[in-house]
């Protein structure tokens, strides 16, 4: 009942925006991986997505759609089908300040071994933009997250505070500073049933291809109550951005999380190509990554962008396992390396783009410690749709 009532919002807020005039995106992107599990298993695919999205903006209001679906051709298993729909609203305050509010609500649904993950989602966010001076930009913002999965495992909600000040220079320098505070609660993670026994093959999750992957893969450690369900962070970033001349920009950033308190009701935390995974995300991890970044407009207008990043990551309340699935009483730490590039061309109604990035990802989890390229290329067409006011 509850994605039925989701997906009728999502068809009347559609059905809204087409009656007008409205901004109609499609893309499509083809993406070839030797490792779309992220472990040493090195298990390849190839994976097609395909969206649409709507956005339509009334005076100071915006509502936008989008539907998506992608398709895992070696492990059909992970394919996944979505859809957003929500608003926007701006209001002014003065001449140099304004407030931003936004919801938003989805809807996620994976195909056979991988249904624990199917989810859907209520999102809110409220923010303060003001100039402190012609040349100096503070951000202030509050976001609030429900998520409820069909494995009740999963079930969250989290909040984040952060704040920003943004200063520009004549010299074409951008300084940036960021602080973020956020807090995730776990609503029912010890009321799941323990993992069944390996015997019955249950371990290897729904689709057998790996030590923790699955649904039923992620079972809860022992631990009690008292420990707590909730993980609460504290962040720090930088930047600074150069520009010289019109076609070449260099920039730098950096941030730093703490862990100040809980840690994750997991035996494992994974990253799966293009898939979300409700274990791993932004409070999932403590340590720092540092991220350099270059781009070019080449001759016949092409953006190029060439990155490199590297990470330090710790995953609090989640132990390295040997590859027999035996603890060793050390906390997973995970360092990685990673290169990006990314060719793109814009058009008057379309752009298109190839990138590849190689990942090098070294851990104490032998299971976790892996290397890999991926590969994607993609189009995005850009159309005016509906009726002119």
């Amino acid at each position: 009942m509850k994605r039925l009532s989701l997906f009728v919002f999502l068809a009347a807020v559609w059905r809204l925006a087409v009656l007008s005039a409205a901004d109609l995106t499609f893309s499509f992107n083809q993406h070839a991986t030797g490792n779309v599990f992220q472990t040493r298993d090195k298990i390849s695919d190839h994976i097609s997505t395909l969206s649409l999205s709507l956005t339509k903006d009334f005076s100071g209001l915006s509502l936008f759609s989008e539907a998506g679906y992608s398709h895992f051709a070696g492990n059909p298993g992970l394919s996944f089908g979505g859809a957003t729909a929500g608003l926007d609203y701006l209001r002014p305050m003065g001449e140099k300040s304004a407030l931003y509010f936004s919801g938003t609500a989805d809807a996620v649904l994976f195909s056979s071994d991988f249904r624990d993950f199917d989810h859907a989602v209520l999102s809110f966010l409220g923010a303060f933009k003001s100039y402190l001076g012609p040349n100096s930009i503070l951000k202030a913002g509050a976001a609030l997250e429900y998520r409820n999965y069909r494995d009740s495992l999963f079930d969250f909600i989290s909040q984040t505070f952060s704040i920003s000040l943004d200063r520009f220079f004549k010299t074409k320098t951008t300084a940036k500073a960021g602080l973020n505070w956020g807090y995730k609660y776990f609503l029912h993670p010890f009321l799941a049933p323990a993992p069944e026994s390996p015997a019955d093959g249950s371990s290897q999750g729904g689709n057998g291809k790996g030590r923790h992957h699955g649904g039923t893969g992620y079972g809860l450690p022992s631990r009690s109550d008292s420990q707590g369900a909730g993980i609460q962070t504290l962040s720090l970033s930088a930047l600074a951005a150069q520009g010289i001349g019109t076609r070449l920009g260099l920039s730098l950033s950096a941030v730093r999380q703490w862990n100040l308190s809980g840690g994750n009701p997991f035996q494992s935390v994974e990253e799966f190509y293009l898939a979300e995974n409700p274990t791993y995300d932004d409070f999932s991890w403590a340590g720092w990554g540092l991220t350099g970044l270059v781009t070019l407009r080449i001759p016949w207008e092409i953006d190029l962008k060439m990155g490199y990043t590297v990470s330090d990551k710790t995953f609090p309340g989640i132990e390295s396992l040997t590859l027999d699935g035996i603890p060793t009483g050390v906390i997973r730490h995970d360092r990685r390396n990673q290169i990006e590039t990314r060719l793109e061309k814009a058009f008057s109604k379309f752009s298109v783009f190839l990138s590849y990035s190689f990942i090098d990802n070294r851990s104490n989890d032998p299971y976790f410690d892996w290397r890999s390229g991926f590969l994607t290329g993609g189009i995005e067409w850009r159309l005016p749709f509906g009726k002119s006011e």
